[in-house]
């Protein structure tokens, strides 16, 4: 691990592909394609030291905007972009985390992979040193007046776990965990609800998730986890004659005749929305199995190794950029 004092210089240029999350649009009626006014929120080390402005309905905003700020004992850059909702709090759309340690030049011309969707372009300049010891004390300073207008905004943390991106949620409903199946109580941002696949678990139970989200991106060259669990379940629709509640998400199934899925195997019961979501983990207790992982030692992976690029996404093998407009010259010898 490398820490890093000194100066850093970023242009956030621009991001391509970015979707909304299945959190976002689980009650959106319209599954078309939807439109995002996104933002990206810059920190070293879970501190925010920057924000971009708001780019309204676009799925490929360009940005353009540069940050300077002083960064001590600083390990990892992270990049939120969320959706600047109209009433609180902002939807997360994606994210990723850069060591400083991958960071091998002065200034580095990048396409960063974003999770679960997209990719963001940008350039990062530093000046100053990196060191391989821990520091006795690390004190991070933030830039004088550069957080002041801010000051009252929300933070919202994303707890990264094999995959999935939890973040203090408010509940306004009962609501159950998925990992350990209790009752989910307080007031305030109770749980936890990963952005991607809408799992809802407490937060003394979130680092505790031994399944991989099936949201994630899939990384070839990425090592496989060291405990691995693919069996499918079987969902068939079902009535229920009482009040049930989803496995996945914790909410209650709505409705009268039909209200949600069941699996003929281990009789777990979601939301017809929630099934794509949930983990191949048929016929395993998800508490039990945990507390097995922990006993042996096993910890769930909390960070990914961002995939890097200095290459634009719209450019071919041959390093040629690519357009999707049609060539009009083969179209033309075609028709000749």
């Amino acid at each position: 691990m490398k820490f890093f004092n000194g100066s850093m210089t970023l242009k956030i240029c621009e991001a391509h592909d970015l979707k909304p999350t299945d959190c976002s649009t689980r009650h959106q009626i319209a599954k078309g394609a939807l439109l995002i006014d996104p933002y990206i929120s810059v920190d070293v080390d879970d501190n925010e030291v920057a924000r971009t402005t708001t780019k309204t309905k676009t799925l490929t905003p360009v940005w353009n905007e540069n940050f300077v700020t002083e960064v001590h004992n600083g390990r990892t850059i992270g990049l939120t972009v969320f959706h600047d909702a109209a009433i609180p709090p902002d939807d997360f759309v994606a994210n990723c985390s850069i060591p400083f340690e991958e960071i091998k030049e002065k200034t580095n011309d990048l396409w960063v992979d974003l999770e679960p969707n997209g990719q963001i372009h940008i350039v990062l300049e530093l000046q100053g040193s990196t060191s391989e010891e821990p520091p006795k004390e690390r004190v991070f300073k933030e830039k004088e007046g550069l957080l002041n207008r801010r000051r009252g905004a929300m933070r919202r943390r994303v707890h990264q776990v094999n995959g999935h991106k939890f973040m203090a949620t408010l509940l306004r409903q009962p609501t159950f965990c998925s990992l350990c199946r209790d009752f989910i109580w307080g007031l305030w941002n109770q749980g936890y609800q990963c952005q991607v696949c809408t799992c809802v678990v407490h937060k003394r139970c979130h680092k505790s998730i031994v399944t991989k989200c099936p949201g994630s991106k899939e990384d070839g060259s990425e090592e496989g986890p060291r405990v691995k669990i693919n069996v499918p379940h079987r969902f068939s629709v079902h009535n229920y004659k009482r009040p049930t509640f989803c496995d996945h998400c914790g909410s209650l199934l709505y409705g009268i005749v039909k209200q949600g899925e069941q699996c003929g195997d281990c009789k777990i019961n979601v939301h017809k929305r929630c099934k794509k979501n949930v983990a191949n983990s048929c016929g395993i207790n998800p508490k039990e199995f945990a507390k097995v992982i922990r006993d042996i030692g096993l910890t769930p992976d909390t960070r990914k190794k961002p995939s890097i690029s200095t290459d634009s996404p719209n450019k071919d093998k041959q390093g040629r950029l690519t357009s999707p407009l049609p060539d009009l010259g083969k179209i033309c010898s075609a028709q000749c």
